[in-house]
């Protein structure tokens, strides 16, 4: 008996030990650690994947990279990262639209409260309306007054179901019109269209900050109250349309399961990267807030921003286009 307790004891000493080495391997420096974006190049999700990347590489003293996986408004990119392996070696940088939006207009492959660990909110940020210099509209007045002669005013967005449909829909909805919506596979080809003069607006992430300095678009408002300082001349939407107001985010999610110690490691480890001054400053110039939270924190504004979204898909009737 004493030879056999004392095998137990041993045994499960060796299988804590295992325990205690494998969580001590993340990160293996063999196994690069890979952020998927649900976009092309280019776009704000892009841009902030790639400023990060860098900033946890650091902290974690391993390689980092970033993996585009566009199509279906990010819904692909989503349901690659829910199947992938729970080990924080997969990670994605999520979006409203495929984790907050998508779910209350169609069936999708994922589970977004279940099938997800969320890891930290990373950015904040308006959302700006944009037109070509060339489309004769030069305010959020003159937008609503050639809607409502019943011309047929368009709208781009980056996709079914993306922040930037909504944020048009909520528009119209407290504005009373109706522009039309013409869904893109991604932001970049939205604003080309838009910047050529094929679409009249559409609202875009602070990345389009480039687009408007160099004369390639105008900006006419931000979603937010207050008036941001990278897009001067563009007052919020809220003075010409009362109470409009929407605040856009991205933040960084992983596989359902990941082992609590990864995730925390690798909070902190963004964390770090948000407060880099270098990054900080980085995502300013596009117009992005750089921030940080608990995994907690970021599950409950998800869970939140879920509520909101399917009110207004059913208030405003939104339809998939």
């Amino acid at each position: 008996m004493q030879f056999k307790s004392i095998t137990a004891l041993g045994a499960a000493a060796l299988c804590a030990a295992a325990i205690s080495s494998a969580q001590a391997a993340f990160p293996d420096p063999a196994v690069p650690v890979r952020i998927v974006v649900g976009f092309p190049p280019g776009g704000g999700a892009d841009v902030l994947a790639r400023a990060a990347a860098l900033g946890v590489s650091k902290a974690l003293n391993t390689n980092v990279m970033v993996e585009n996986r566009p199509g279906a408004s990010g819904i692909i990119a989503t349901d690659y990262v829910a199947r992938a392996k729970p080990d924080g070696y997969t990670l994605y940088i999520a979006t409203p639209g495929s984790l907050t939006i998508l779910p209350s207009l169609q069936k999708v492959p994922y589970n977004p409260a279940k099938d997800f660990t969320p890891i930290s909110l990373l950015v904040t940020m308006p959302n700006v309306l944009v037109t070509s210099p060339n489309s004769g509209i030069n305010s959020i007045k003159d937008l609503i007054a050639r809607a409502k002669t019943g011309k047929d005013v368009t709208y781009a967005s980056g996709g079914n179901g993306t922040i930037g449909q909504m944020a048009a829909e909520q528009f119209n909805m407290m504005a009373g019109i109706r522009m039309r919506h013409i869904p893109y596979k991604g932001t970049t080809p939205a604003l080309t269209d838009v910047a050529s003069g094929l679409v009249e607006v559409t609202f875009s992430d602070p990345s389009v900050k480039t687009l408007v300095q160099g004369g390639k678009l105008k900006a006419l408002g931000v979603t937010t109250t207050s008036a941001s300082g990278e897009f001067p001349g563009a007052p919020p939407i809220g003075e010409a349309v009362p109470g409009y107001e929407l605040t856009n985010w991205y933040g960084v999610i992983a596989p359902a399961g990941v082992p609590a110690d990864v995730v925390e490691k690798l909070n902190k480890a963004f964390a770090q990267a948000m407060a880099n001054p270098e990054i900080v400053k980085q995502l300013a110039a596009s117009g992005m807030t750089a921030t940080s939270d608990t995994p907690a924190q970021f599950g409950e504004l998800m869970t939140k921003e879920r509520a909101k979204w399917a009110d207004l898909v059913k208030k405003a009737d939104i339809r998939l286009d």
